[in-house]
């Protein structure tokens, strides 16, 4: 394992050599920011930067020939569904075939789809161990997942969380168990005092994906949330979502808060174009990707039972990870509108 890039990387310093390769000056405000997020999901992969961005860019434009069926494809969210195809060694031709065929599948049972949350569940679909042509049995547990979601929560629940589905879909259990443990993660969570709405939601829907007692989870989140609190004085709604990411690694929370912290302000001088939500969520990405590494006493997880643990969380992690991104177009939506831009393609 100590040949392992992840194990020998600092990830921060390779976002940061990765956004010098990808991003150019010719680059619009919207094409800039999706490939910032294009980086972030290739941090691991040992390929040389100015190989990633290439292949980026070559895959972003073979999907662009899709994109009279699916307008995520026309939009620079493309950069990011290129760079998760890499993530997981996902050729082109699969994707476009199974994203195709799955959202005939899930019309078919009768799922409301489409935009970047089709597209995004499509690829956590595929990111399953051992994946198989997805079924119409696969496409039902889905479904299940999703009304059993609608029914404690019928006016949140809606397109936008069939990522979560997917993700969720994952885990162990019938429909009705998985997402009694969302509820009760929910229901906690607001007792503590964050507020009820769609990230609360996305939050709990999170939580089931570490693989321990909702409760532990639960305990989890409240111990980030404390120290988090305690280190900037307020929880902001925009950290609700990155610390449920954050609650799949067993350290303490006082050192989890406190490299987020330090690689959250890294990123807004770096980057302060994107100060907030955005650097937010990379940042804990790439506080995860760093901590994962070691055990809660900061020891190496080198050995044979502990890497294929790590690998486990590793996957856990691409699975919240990608249900964050998911998340993130509205926010674009609604900041292209603020700056008075057009909005293209998003809508």
């Amino acid at each position: 394992m100590h040949n392992d890039p992840l194990h020998s990387m600092i990830p921060l310093e390779r976002y940061r050599t990765l956004i010098g390769t990808m991003v150019s000056q010719n680059d619009g405000w919207n094409e800039s920011f999706w490939l910032r997020f294009a980086a972030q999901a290739v941090v691991m992969c040992p390929d040389s930067p100015p190989l990633l961005a290439r292949r980026i860019r070559e895959i972003a434009d073979a999907l662009l020939e899709h994109s009279t069926w699916y307008q995520t494809l026309a939009s620079p969210a493309r950069f990011v569904v290129s760079a998760m195809l890499i993530q997981q060694n996902i050729p082109v031709a699969r994707f476009s075939a199974e994203h195709a065929r799955i959202a005939e599948m899930m019309s078919g049972v009768g799922l409301r789809h489409g935009r970047f949350y089709e597209t995004v569940a499509v690829l956590i679909l595929l990111m399953s161990p051992d994946h198989q042509p997805s079924s119409m049995l696969e496409m039902e547990r889905l479904k299940a997942i999703y009304d059993q979601m609608k029914r404690f929560h019928w006016w949140l629940t809606g397109p936008d969380d069939l990522p979560a589905c997917a993700a969720l879909a994952q885990c162990p259990g019938s429909a009705e168990v998985l997402v009694a443990r969302v509820e009760e993660a929910y229901q906690q969570l607001h007792a503590t005092g964050v507020p009820t709405g769609e990230h609360l939601q996305t939050a709990a829907n999170l939580l089931p994906l570490a693989g321990i007692d909702i409760n532990q989870a639960v305990a989890r989140y409240r111990g980030l949330a404390a120290a988090l609190t305690e280190r900037t004085g307020a929880l902001g709604e925009a950290h609700y979502d990155p610390l449920a990411l954050l609650t799949l690694l067993d350290h303490e929370p006082g050192l989890v808060i406190q490299r987020l912290t330090a690689v959250s302000n890294e990123l807004d001088l770096f980057q302060p174009e994107e100060q907030g939500a955005a650097n937010i969520l990379i940042a804990s990405d790439l506080t995860f990707l760093d901590l994962v590494r070691c055990d809660r006493n900061r020891t190496p997880l080198t050995q044979t039972p502990a890497a294929a643990g790590m690998l486990r969380t590793l996957h856990a992690y691409h699975l919240a990870s990608a249900v964050l991104l998911s998340q993130v177009e509205p926010h674009l939506v609604q900041l292209v509108g603020a700056i008075g831009a057009s909005p293209g393609p998003y809508l």
